[in-house]
């Protein structure tokens, strides 16, 4: 076996070895693990109890063994939900962005840990999964307004507890995953309304207007590219080639939990933190072209951008920590394409709400997302593939999720079908058929007719 574990072979009946007395019915296999040596230096080892057979007592060691490679020191019998949770969250920080962890963290923080934290993993049922489902659909609002949580928000607790349980099966801690069998209530299917070109260029001579020294080139930029709402802010001066006009949205800026951090520390006290990390995907970071009066926008703006800084004693860059998952956060030097009046980093929930006050001064009502709905919409009324779509958009799939979710029936598609059925069907293109049938006809009767003797 493993150097960290090794069975022992004990007869209960206490039969001398040399008599060759033991049988099946009086051996008893005993494995036992051995643990980090104590503070003086001596060997410490934690049994795991007595098995028939010498494949049970194996098994057993191989589990116990798979625990420790994996943090888990508690006998699974005895451990609770609340300390497997703690074990998981801190192995997916390996592999998931710091604001996924974060998300993770306060669904089970605020909707999970307080019904069925205290109780053994092994012991949790579907029933008890499901009274959590039911109990957050009635009255689950942390506000304490009345009503529950919306049916969206419930199925993200769901999609949350059923990796983690997911990853308890892989792990051997459990035999199946018991969120499988509890469902969440049902998520509405919701009208989703995009922007119509003519919105946007609305849009567009607003932001232009606009004396926020980020919003109007920060819109444009949006409008033109579908970029998400965090890569933009993250956008630094080397990413752009404006001479070559393309653009390639290396990271995101996100704010995050410092608690969900390897180091944990937060010596300011702040309960979020502003940081640099990746973008979504390996597609994400593919490079797009820019239009011609996108390119003009942030020449503009970079100009500007300087005499303010100059004006201001700005500093050249800004200062951010780097989160990657699986490695320690590192500080950061940025060359931010948006920044403050302050020089400061744009927040990305303070460029959502700024883009709303925008949409609603012109009568609209919008978030930064919409305009990369309106992007794919547009692209797809103009007849492009979906595949261009999908690449313009920076999904990796070829174009299935722009399909799905993006892609939007325009105002004038509608009229501009109704033109295309009436050229099929219409009077005009029957009687066009008509004309063609008639003659066609009149062909083959030339082509039948005898010819006169000579």
């Amino acid at each position: 076996m493993n150097s960290r574990g090794s069975l022992q072979r004990k007869c209960v009946k206490g039969h001398p070895k040399a008599a060759n007395r033991c049988s099946g019915r009086c051996i008893r296999w005993y494995p036992r693990l051995e643990l980090p040596r104590g503070p003086d230096g001596s060997r410490r080892f934690e049994a795991l109890g007595g098995y028939p057979t010498r494949a049970q007592a194996e098994a057993a060691l191989a589990a116990a063994l798979a625990r420790h490679a994996h943090g888990l020191t508690l006998d699974p019998a005895k451990l609770t939900l609340n300390q497997y949770l703690d074990r998981w969250l801190m192995h997916v920080r390996i592999s998931l962005r710091a604001r996924t962890v974060t998300r993770y963290t306060a669904l089970l923080r605020d909707h999970v840990r307080p019904s069925l934290g205290a109780r053994p993993l092994k012991q949790l049922t579907p029933l008890e999964v499901q009274a959590v489902y039911d109990r957050l659909a009635i009255g689950g609002r942390r506000d304490g307004k009345p009503g529950g949580l919306a049916p969206q928000h419930i199925l993200a607790v769901h999609r949350c507890l059923h990796r983690a349980l997911a990853q308890a099966v892989t792990w051997r801690l459990l035999a199946a995953n018991v969120a499988t069998d509890a469902t969440p209530p049902p998520v509405p299917t919701a009208e989703v309304v995009t922007l119509t070109p003519q919105q946007v260029a609305v849009l567009l001579d607003a932001a232009s207007h606009t004396p926020s020294p980020w919003l109007g080139p920060w819109t444009v930029l949006a409008a033109a590219t579908g970029a998400r709402n965090g890569e933009l802010c993250g956008l630094e001066w080397a990413d752009l080639e404006l001479d070559a006009d393309t653009v390639r949205f290396r990271q995101a800026l996100t704010i995050i939990d410092p608690a969900v951090l390897p180091d944990a520390a937060d010596p300011g006290g702040r309960r979020r933190e502003l940081a640099v990390g990746p973008v979504k995907s390996a597609a994400s970071s593919a490079m797009l072209t820019l239009p011609p009066f996108a390119v003009q926008a942030l020449r503009q703006h970079r100009r500007q951008q300087a005499r303010l800084r100059l004006a201001c004693g700005q500093p050249q860059t800004v200062t951010l920590r780097r989160i990657e998952p699986g490695q320690p956060p590192q500080p950061v030097q940025l060359d931010l394409v948006f920044r403050t009046e302050r020089g400061t980093p744009v927040n990305p929930n303070h460029a959502s709400r700024a883009f709303a006050r925008l949409a609603s001064s012109v009568g609209l009502m919008a978030h930064p997302h919409m305009l990369r709905h309106a992007l794919a919409s547009a692209m797809a009324a103009n007849k492009e593939p979906a595949s261009i779509i999908a690449a313009q958009l920076r999904h990796a799939d070829g174009g299935a999720l722009a399909q799905r979710v993006y892609i939007h029936q325009l105002p004038q598609t509608a009229p501009r079908l109704a033109g295309v059925i009436e050229g099929v069907f219409g009077p005009a293109a029957r009687d066009s058929r008509a004309v063609s049938a008639a003659r066609r006809a009149e062909g083959n009767r030339r082509e039948t007719r005898p010819s006169n003797p000579a």
